[in-house]
């Protein structure tokens, strides 16, 4: 017979979604935002299993900070930059844990950073990966001066506005889609990692 705790029962779904402010100090994202938005290494994001690009989808650009070839090229700013957002990361995962007791993490992934420029979005899908099964969503708001792009959740039944400094972190899986709504003015930073 399968039984349950009640209190179990009672936790809603986005009770697993959770923001964390002041995760990275204001100064340290306006030296990121800095360091490459002017950048030549942007590239366009990428969607799906086979990484296609399709703009109705996802209309946003792309640098893998952990990329050999982008820390090479300023290293000893851009090393620096990896290690502050490893430590943030870090804190988060611990601070998440705290909350969500069963969440097992074994290893991070890379970091990337993330640009909505107005009309930028990133239409309804989920994190899960079939080659390398993410387990946990850690994304940190580089700004917050602009309009739009917030975070939503579940078909729109949630929305989440993430201040600067902050980190969003949710499950990674099918049970978590989610969004990124339009920019309507200005230009969305931020950074995204998963844990496995």
């Amino acid at each position: 017979m399968l039984t349950s705790t009640k209190s179990a029962l009672q936790t809603p779904i986005d009770a697993y979604i959770l923001t964390f402010e002041n995760m990275l100090k204001p100064e340290f994202c306006d030296q990121l935002i800095t360091e490459f938005e002017d950048s030549d290494e942007w590239n366009t994001a990428l969607v799906g299993e086979d990484s296609s690009v399709e703009r109705r989808v996802r209309n946003a650009d792309v640098i893998n900070l952990s990329n050999r070839s982008v820390l090479q090229k300023n290293p000893t700013v851009r090393k620096k930059i990896e290690d502050i957002l490893f430590t943030a990361c870090s804190v988060a995962v611990r601070k998440y844990q705290a909350q969500v007791q069963h969440c097992r993490i074994v290893q991070g992934m890379s970091f990337e950073l993330l640009r909505y420029r107005t009309g930028g979005y990133y239409r309804q899908h989920t994190d899960s990966f079939k080659k390398v099964p993410r387990a946990l969503t850690c994304s940190f708001a580089l700004n917050d001066d602009f309009d739009g792009g917030a975070w939503g959740f579940f078909n729109g039944e949630k929305t989440v506005t993430v201040p600067k400094g902050a980190a969003v972190m949710f499950p990674s899986n099918f049970l978590f889609p989610h969004e990124i709504l339009e920019v309507t003015r200005g230009t969305r930073y931020s950074v995204v990692t998963w844990m496995i």
